[in-house]
């Protein structure tokens, strides 16, 4: 005798994931016309949906959109493109060349107040009260990883 498992993973509304659960559990027993006592199930496991963290900033990168305080911002490419390098790799101080060369794709330095300029442009987008950027003076600038931002993904 072979034993047969089988798992189906499916995205579906989360008032909609029982029903469903329970039907896919009754087709299966239908099609492969088993006796209940030779088919064992453990659908009735339907994940709980992850809270998110609290948040001031949220990025979203495949819109690229940028909301603090649940308020979209309105950012330039470079603004956007700096600030999820910073998000993306946080708890690191990142020189100013390096920036250039991640974010702006030049190898060659066009000065480091390119980059002083554009964080300060992006402080003040993302507005006062909350600055999850940190200039590292003589060196270049930082996230924390607990600046109380998220990015998240689709």
């Amino acid at each position: 005798m072979a034993q047969l498992t089988v798992i189906v993973q499916l995205t579906v509304d989360t008032e909609q994931a029982p029903t469903m659960a329970a039907r896919l559990v009754e087709t299966l027993r239908t099609a492969v016309d088993l006796p209940i006592d030779r088919m064992v199930v453990d659908g009735g496991h339907v994940p709980r949906q992850r809270a998110l963290p609290s948040a001031k900033l949220r990025i979203q990168p495949e819109a690229r959109r940028v909301l603090v305080r649940d308020t979209p911002i309105d950012l330039t490419r470079l603004e956007f493109d700096l600030l999820l390098f910073l998000c993306l790799n946080p708890g690191r101080v990142h020189r100013r060349s390096t920036l250039l060369a991640e974010v702006w794709g030049v190898a060659e330095h066009l000065g480091s107040r390119t980059v002083d300029v554009h964080v300060r442009r992006l402080r003040g987008k993302i507005g006062p009260g909350f600055d999850p950027i940190t200039t590292v003076r003589g060196v270049g600038y930082l996230v924390d990883r607990d600046a109380g931002f998220l990015i998240e993904s689709v």
